[in-house]
């Protein structure tokens, strides 16, 4: 007879969290906050070109809540600074938060809408084109 309570009680048991759903809501909140750019988040080094012209190194950050700032090793090729990002599929969208003056080519500013491929989960290319002229960034994640 006890075993049969045992037995009874343990269905019991498995019947309830057999009954028991997961909220998809919050696992879909979870996975859509993730979404924004997982694979772009961190540091990384690498090369700017433009079509025709010498390549530059640099460097960015970027960081889990939607931000970045970088930096290049030659000045005013290209301007980067600061602002904030955000991926959606194959664009990454910039908006860069510095002031800037007005004796340079403004479209050397990292800003606006680029395309962007994960080439791996290290390295990212991340380019537009205008007329004949590919702005290129190629970059590789500093990994610790």
């Amino acid at each position: 007879m006890r075993h049969i309570t045992k037995f009874a009680w343990m269905l019991s048991i498995g019947l309830f969290f057999a009954g028991c759903t997961k909220d998809s809501s919050v696992e879909e909140e979870i996975v859509s906050a993730q979404s924004t750019s997982p694979d772009l988040y961190g540091r990384y080094r690498g090369t700017f070109v433009r079509t025709g012209l010498d390549t530059a190194e640099v460097r960015f950050f970027f960081k889990n809540d939607g931000t970045y700032d970088g930096s290049s090793s030659s000045p005013r090729y290209p301007y980067i600074c600061a602002g904030t990002f955000s991926e959606n599929g194959k664009t990454l969208i910039v908006e860069d938060t510095c002031s800037w003056t007005a004796d340079f080519d403004w479209t050397l500013i990292f800003d606006g809408t680029w395309n962007i491929s994960h080439e791996s989960d290290i390295k990212v290319r991340i380019w537009r084109t205008n007329g004949d002229i590919t702005d290129e960034y190629v970059l590789t994640k500093l990994v610790k």
